[in-house]
């Protein structure tokens, strides 16, 4: 008879090792419910790699800090989008620095909420693209997943995504919603002006849903003649005024900037005189009757497109220096050599400029004129008049942005390039909102390139398609034999 083999463990010694087990188990469960409290109630984020480095700046850190009302931050996004994984990112880090700031993800393709969503903040459904909104009381500010990123342009074969402008924007976003104080912008109106409310191609409807997203309300200005200008009048808009001002109007105007004004003025491709060219010469602007061209940095297939790239040094244009704006047949708008009037300290800086080869075109007759000079040509300049000059300006300071063209901010080619970024950046700097313009840098996307020779591709060829099967058959085959003796 076989003998019985003994017994491994007594009963005694099993239920000994399933009541260890048990309350081994139950430890852990605790540990785990209390670190995830923990966590809930003291968040804290460490960063492992710097390519996906969400770490706030300094400005960004003392902005959250300062929130004392609720924002909720909407990421309405394809969540197979490339850009989701960094947006969620910065959004969970912002999230976690101030419980003020709740965050929500809704994938766009879902229904349910994502219709809760699109009928809460009139989009229009079918027409989607990914985008942030921020809400802090009613206010809100929606940023396009479009404008999230900067673009390597240079080669038209190959558009690189360069640098993810996301905190730049949150940070912007959230000074928005949570500004108490209400501003009001203006546009005149009786003198040809693009609509700002209309939705066709010629109107500015995008410009003045993007003044409404920055927390800016606007409204419409008659004729000055029989009114003045508002007093709560922050922002006074002039796009694209093609029949001229009266002599009161012009007063009325230049009066509101002597007073410590604002003024964003676009001139239209139309080469009549409106007399605002007369004003802007009292505050050292010259604004030619003329087009601008450039061969060199026309778009491709549209030579009435000018392509500018080159930007001064300035608060509303530094953000701008990798990107670029189009422009629809502009006009001169530089500094004025001698200022005359009440004005001849403002002081002048040139914004936008074409290429060397750019051209100025004058007596324009039947589609036809004559070349008055050729170079770098300035297409823009913002003005400033005010106690220091430079350097930052009080609040009864002027401040003017003049733009040679009135079409690059219109529906048709508000969206294109940087036109949009210019349209938000101008109009900051106009109101003194210095933590909108730009101030947190772009983050640089890194890119990593491996050169091979072509010998050396050969030989990568035959250790992926050669030689790891191989091993792998080998392995395989090595513990069949072994398994068998």
């Amino acid at each position: 008879m076989p003998e019985e083999s003994p017994v491994s463990f007594s009963k005694w010694r099993r239920w000994s090792i399933g009541f260890n087990v048990g309350v081994s188990t139950l430890a852990l469960v605790a540990i785990l419910v209390m670190v995830n409290y923990l966590a809930m109630q003291y968040s804290w984020r460490f960063y492992v790699g710097e390519s996906e480095n969400p770490r706030l700046t300094p400005l960004s850190q003392r902005v959250i800090a300062s929130l004392t009302n609720k924002v909720n931050i909407i990421v309405f996004f394809d969540r197979s989008e490339g850009l989701f994984g960094p947006v969620r990112e910065l959004a969970k880090e912002y999230e976690s620095r101030s419980a003020q700031i709740k965050v929500e993800f809704i994938d766009y393709r879902m229904p349910g909420r994502a219709e809760m969503i699109r009928e809460k903040y009139k989009l229009v459904s079918g027409l989607d693209s990914s985008r942030v909104i921020f809400d802090c009381n009613g206010r809100y500010k929606t940023i396009l997943a479009s404008e999230l990123s900067e673009f390597d342009i240079s080669d038209p074969r190959e558009i690189k995504r360069t640098a993810f402008k996301g905190e730049q924007l949150f940070t912007s976003a959230l000074v928005s919603v949570t500004d108490p104080k209400q501003l009001k912008a203006y546009f005149t109106q009786g003198h040809g002006e693009l609509d700002p409310v209309n939705t066709g191609d010629r109107a500015m409807s995008k410009f003045s849903q993007l003044l409404i997203e920055n927390n800016i309300e606007v409204h419409p200005l008659p004729p000055l003649n029989g009114i003045d200008i508002p007093n709560d009048c922050q922002l006074l808009i002039i796009a694209g005024a093609e029949k001229a001002f009266t002599t009161v109007e012009l007063e009325k105007i230049q009066q509101y900037l002597l007073h410590g004004g604002r003024l964003f003025a676009l001139f239209p491709w139309d080469l009549r005189r409106t007399g605002l060219e007369r004003l802007l010469a009292d505050w050292n602007v010259e604004v030619g009757l003329n087009q601008v061209r450039d061969s060199v940095q026309a778009q491709a297939g549209d030579s009435q497109t000018l392509v500018a790239s080159q930007f001064a040094n300035h608060p509303v244009t530094r953000p701008l220096q990798r990107s670029s704006l189009n422009f629809v047949i502009p006009r001169t708008v530089g500094q004025r050599l001698q200022g005359k009037g009440a004005a001849d300290s403002a002081k002048v800086t040139e914004l936008v400029f074409t290429g060397p080869a750019g051209e100025v075109v004058g007596r324009i007759e039947n589609g036809r004129g004559e070349i008055e000079r050729k170079g770098t040509i300035s297409l823009a300049v913002a003005v400033e008049r005010g106690g220091i000059q430079g350097v930052k300006a009080d609040l009864g300071s002027s401040r003017l942005v003049v733009v040679g063209n009135s079409l690059f901010l219109s529906n048709v080619l508000f969206d294109s390039s940087g036109n949009r970024d210019f349209a938000h950046l101008a109009v900051n700097w106009l109101l003194n909102r210095d933590l909108l313009l730009g101030d947190v840098p772009p983050r640089a996307i890194a890119r990593y390139r491996v050169n091979v020779t072509e010998q050396q591709l050969q030989r990568l060829r035959w250790v992926f398609i050669g030689i790891v099967p191989s091993s792998v058959l080998l392995l395989g085959l090595m513990v069949w034999i072994r398994r068998r003796r």
